[in-house]
């Protein structure tokens, strides 16, 4: 009927004129305006498909596209030929239904019409959802764009599930997808699965949008990978609309979250009146400041018999007790890698009414979030940097202000201007702690070279390619490791026959800072802090001055390097002197930071990849590391899970 053209030419007009006054195209594009002389790589017919009537958004030639808004309503004059034929459609759809699919142009998962515009414009008209539609693809040119990396991912997952609508805007959230739901990018998926798969997305996106989801700065794919990791354990593909829009609910806030530019609070310090704390009290007496004590439960993914790591939070969480006493009880759990035993942990502390569940590797974000969103009344921590989450707070510490002295202290010893580091995984904060070391021995050695060697590579030998190199002064690791004891640890002079002798050690203090997390919680700090952060994820980033880490220094070490130590620890107390302040610059001569530049922000610390000019070595490629360390990567890498993150 005329009138229901009038009705849509309405709206149309409307949008036209909304469009002209905002400065913006009003009409539809056309795919071959896009593209201009360069055809892509290549077209591949795709078949006909069911497509999301959202990703129609053009025509393939200009033709008559300016008969359309932007949205495809009409706006032609209702006497002319276009209206008599549109409203024939129109009552078509509304009697019988259009049978006949269009023929469309994808080109980056968006559609443009070849034939069939006016159904189009009808179906849109009644916000029909989808549309039957004959594919042809245009490839893109390829290049290190990430929009086309992360399209070409997506073609990868269309050709196992052939699913429209999955937008990511990073690389590697395509196998993440797949991870959770058990599959790969290399066999196609069940039927049953990418049935599912499309109508649980579908429902997603209709109660995403129905909270304001539009209004986010993200794609509604990347709240739907969220969604999928968020209930991973729980069928995420198996609710009907009313439970959709309850898991929904529940997750907002870390949607909101991870849609922010500034996502994470970085919280550099612990309160003024919290940076001294008052000596442990033993005894009852503690126990009557708070009438109930609070309970901590430590779920750790390995066993402090074969984890450094494990082992030093696990002497952090004794020390709390023996600190606190009777105002803490604290409980500890090993070996929970798997979501089975992890959850099964997690609900096992609760049920003995814990207030905090602590997890001490970044490899445990997903889970604790996931239990996080389950449990709201309980607080989660997590020990990583870098990772952005509402529901669980994250804390770690700046252990690259300790690598900066280190990196000064090697120096004046390594006699031919050699020194080694061996680093751990290339994950958040680990590659500015190789840049700290470096820098700290460029400002007293400017000939120091710096070779870079990864602990969590395989099948190479470190050992030997350090003695290859004749590097005597060695950066291990921060701390024992207990499947090697013989390997060495903190800052050692390297001897024949592998002896060492360490001169120096850095000191993760994790009872303080678990002291420190315990006090805020119980005089309400810690949620103050919330309230004043409102939509982002909180960091807990605590250096030297909060005492969480610092230097021992061997007792043999000479007054002169001592001095230098202290001197330099000062200087960066005080805010004198920081390694990331001023003029950096990188491997090849790349200069990263001109002369006179402020320092670097927390992010751009944490998220660091790029190597200082006088490094010796190449951040390693993802199928060269272990097992442990490529699902640490995963998590909280560096490098992208499926590619190498630098050259040669």
């Amino acid at each position: 009927m005329i009138e229901d053209y009038r009705k849509a030419c309405k709206r149309g007009r409307r949008e036209v004129a909304d469009a002209v006054a905002h400065g913006r195209y009003p009409y539809l594009p056309a795919l071959d305006d896009i593209l201009g002389d360069d055809r892509g790589a290549g077209e591949l017919p795709v078949g006909v498909r069911e497509i999301p009537m959202e990703l129609v958004v053009g025509t393939k030639t200009r033709g008559r596209s300016n008969v359309f808004s932007s949205s495809f309503l009409p706006i032609a004059g209702e006497g002319t030929e276009f209206a008599t034929k549109w409203s024939r459609l129109y009552d078509a759809q509304t009697s019988e239904g259009i049978r006949d699919p269009i023929v469309v142009y994808e080109y980056l998962q968006r559609f443009y019409v070849q034939e069939g515009n006016k159904r189009v414009s009808v179906l849109r008209s009644l916000d029909a959802p989808t549309v039957m539609a004959s594919i042809t693809r245009v490839m893109p040119r390829p290049s290190d764009d990430p929009a086309i990396r992360c399209y070409y991912e997506f073609t990868r997952l269309y050709r196992v599930a052939p699913v429209y609508g999955l937008v990511f805007s990073q690389e590697g959230s395509c196998d993440q997808l797949a991870l959770m739901l058990g599959q790969t990018l290399d066999q196609p998926w069940p039927e049953d699965l990418v049935r599912s798969l499309r109508a649980t997305f579908h429902e997603f996106v209709k109660s995403y949008r129905s909270r304001g989801g539009q209004m986010l700065n993200q794609t509604v794919a990347d709240a739907f990978l969220l969604y999928v990791k968020a209930y991973a354990t729980s069928g995420p593909l198996s609710v009907v609309p009313r439970e959709m829009d309850r898991r929904v609910a529940r997750l907002w806030g870390e949607l909101v979250v991870a849609a922010q530019d500034d996502a994470i609070a970085y919280i550099e310090s612990p309160p003024e009146d919290h940076r001294k704390v008052i000596p442990a009290v033993k005894g009852a007496a503690r126990g009557l400041l708070h009438t109930k004590p609070l309970r901590l439960a430590f779920v750790y993914d390995r066993d402090p018999a074969t984890s450094g790591w494990t082992a030093l939070h696990e002497r952090g969480r004794l020390d709390l007790q023996d600190r606190l006493g009777g105002s803490v009880d604290t409980t500890a759990v090993f070996g929970c890698s798997s979501d089975e035993d992890f959850d099964r942990a997690v609900a096992e502390a609760l049920a003995g009414e814990a207030d905090v569940v602590v997890t001490a590797s970044p490899r445990q974000m997903e889970q604790a979030r996931r239990a996080a969103v389950a449990h709201p009344e309980a607080t989660f921590i997590n020990c990583s940097v870098n990772l952005t989450s509402s529901a669980v707070r994250t804390f770690h510490a700046r252990m690259y202000e300790v690598k900066f002295l280190m990196g000064a202290l090697a120096a004046g010893m390594a006699e031919n201007h050699r020194v080694g580091y061996l680093a751990s995984a290339p994950i958040f904060g680990s590659v500015a702690e190789v840049n700290a070391f470096a820098i700290g021995a460029s400002m007293v050695d400017p000939y120091c070279t710096v070779y870079l060697k990864w602990a969590s590579a395989e099948g190479y030998d470190w050992r030997g390619e350090l003695e290859a190199d004749d590097v005597r002064v060695l950066s291990g690791r921060d701390y024992p490791n207990p499947r090697d004891p013989s390997e060495p640890y903190g800052l050692a002079c390297l001897h024949h026959l592998g002896a060492s002798e360490r001169v120096a050690m850095p000191v993760w203090d994790w009872g303080r800072y678990y002291e420190l997390i315990v006090r805020s919680i119980q005089d309400d700090r810690w949620r103050r802090e919330a309230s004043r952060h409102r939509d982002q994820a909180l960091n807990y980033w605590w250096g030297m001055s909060a005492d969480v880490v610092r230097l021992d220094l061997g007792q043999g070490l000479p007054v002169g390097p001592r001095r230098l130590v202290q001197t330099l620890r000062q200087a960066v107390l005080e805010g004198r002197l920081h390694p990331f302040e001023g003029m950096l610059v990188a491997q090849k001569g790349e200069v990263v930071r001109p002369e006179g530049s402020p320092r670097l922000t927390h992010e751009e610390i944490a998220s660091m990849r790029w190597l200082n000019e006088n490094v010796v070595g190449r951040l390693p490629k993802s199928w060269e590391l272990s097992p442990h360390a490529a699902s640490e990567v995963a998590t909280s890498g560096v490098i992208s899970a499926e590619t190498d993150a630098a050259e040669d």
